[in-house]
C-alpha cells in the first residue's frame, strides 16, 4: 500500500453577503465575494482579521466568512 502525502495549495476565502430577502419566502438572499490565492502557509487568525477588514468595506451585511483549503493527493 502505497503512502499518501498531502500537499496544501493555496485557499481561498469567502465573504457570505446577504444582499437582500426573498419577497414571496422571507428568506436571506446570499451572495459570495471569493478573494482566491490564499496561501496555505497563511495563520488562520490572520486571515480571520482581513476577512473583518474586509467586511468593514463591504456594502452589505456579513452572514458567513469562509475559508476553503485545497489539498493535492499523491504517493
Amino acid at each position: 500500500m502505497a503512502i499518501v502525502v498531502t500537499v496544501p495549495r493555496d485557499s481561498a476565502l469567502q465573504l457570505r453577503l446577504v444582499v437582500g430577502t426573498n419577497p414571496l419566502t422571507g428568506a436571506p438572499i446570499v451572495q459570495g465575494k471569493t478573494f482566491n490565492k490564499i496561501k496555505s502557509s497563511a495563520i488562520d487568525q490572520n486571515v480571520y482579521d482581513v476577512a473583518t477588514a474586509l467586511v468593514g468595506l463591504q456594502k452589505y451585511p456579513t452572514d458567513e466568512i469562509r475559508l476553503e483549503r485545497e489539498s493535492q493527493l499523491t504517493e
